[in-house]
C-alpha cells in the first residue's frame, strides 16, 4: 500500500517516528508521499527520507501560508527539483481565513507553472473553493495531479478527471457524518482513486480524535472497498498502481 499524503515531520511524530514507520510497514504500507506545507520543511523532509528511503518528497506552500511565499520558496524548489515527485501541497482554502483569496490564487498559479515547467504532478488542497480551483487549473492548463483529501461531490470530481487529475480519499470518508461523501465515492471510477491519511490529521472513524498515522489507512481502504463492492486487495492493487503511475514510482 502507498500512503499518498502524509506529514511525517510533524512534531507529534518526533518521539516515536521509528515505531510509526514500523507499524505502517507491518500494516502493509510500503511507501509514503510527503508533501510540504512550506518549502522551508524540505531540509527536515530530506533528513527523514535518508532514514526511510521509501518516503518521496513533494515541495510547495499550503494556501493558508500563501502570504509567506517569497522568491526563496522558488529557490528551495529549484534546489530540490531532482528529488521531487510532485509540487504541493498547494491550492485554495476559503474555509480558513488565514490568507487573502487574491494572494492564495496568485501563489497557487505560481506553483501550477512550476509543476508544468518541471513536468511534475500537482498535489491540490481545496476547501470550500471547488469552482475557483477548477478555474485556475483550467486557465493554467495543468494536466496531471491529485485532489487530495477529497470532500467534494462526484460531479466536481469528474471535471477534475477531465484535466488529468486523480481523487484521493482520507479518513474523512470513514466518518459517521460522511454518508454523502461515501455515496459520491461509489460513483468515482476506481482507476481514478488514491488513498491517503493526511496524518497526523483526520484519523479514521475507529481512531477518531487520536493522532492519525499511516497504519490507519487500512480503514480508508476498507470503506472504499465497501462502497465500490470490491475486495480490499483489489482496491489496494488498483490504488497502488494509480499512485505509482501519477508520481512515477517504482516500488
Amino acid at each position: 500500500m502507498i500512503d499518498s499524503h502524509a506529514h511525517l515531520i510533524w512534531e507529534s511524530f518526533e518521539p516515536d517516528i521509528e515505531e510509526v514507520i514500523e507499524r505502517a510497514h507491518s500494516a502493509g504500507i510500503s511507501a509514503f508521499i510527503h508533501p510540504c506545507v512550506h518549502t522551508r520543511d524540505l531540509l527536515k523532509m530530506e533528513a527523514l527520507q535518508k532514514r526511510f528511503p521509501n518516503i518521496f518528497l513533494s515541495a510547495g506552500v499550503h494556501p493558508c501560508d500563501a502570504q509567506e511565499w517569497t522568491d526563496e520558496c522558488f529557490d528551495h524548489i529549484e534546489q530540490y527539483k531532482d528529488k521531487l515527485v510532485a509540487i504541493g501541497e498547494t491550492g485554495l482554502d476559503f474555509y480558513h481565513k488565514d490568507c487573502a483569496v487574491e494572494i492564495q490564487e496568485e501563489v497557487f498559479r505560481r506553483q501550477c507553472r512550476i509543476a508544468k515547467e518541471l513536468n511534475l504532478p500537482l498535489i491540490v488542497h481545496c476547501r470550500d473553493a471547488f469552482e475557483d480551483t477548477l478555474r485556475v487549473l483550467r486557465e493554467e492548463s495543468v494536466g496531471k495531479g491529485v485532489m487530495h483529501c477529497y470532500t467534494g461531490n462526484a460531479e466536481y470530481s469528474a471535471k477534475f478527471w477531465e484535466l488529468g487529475f486523480y481523487t484521493s480519499f482520507s479518513g474523512c470518508v470513514t466518518f459517521k457524518s460522511a454518508g454523502q461523501l461515501r455515496i459520491d465515492a461509489a460513483k468515482i471510477p476506481i482507476e481514478r482513486i488514491l488513498l491517503e491519511t493526511d496524518c497526523p490529521f483526520l484519523a479514521p472513524q475507529k481512531n477518531r480524535g487520536k493522532r492519525n498515522e499511516p497504519s490507519f489507512m487500512l480503514e480508508v481502504c476498507e470503506v472504499i472497498a465497501q462502497v465500490k463492492d470490491l475486495s480490499f486487495d483489489k482496491v489496494n492493487e488498483i490504488t497502488v498502481a494509480n499512485t505509482s503511475k501519477l508520481f512515477g514510482l517504482n516500488v
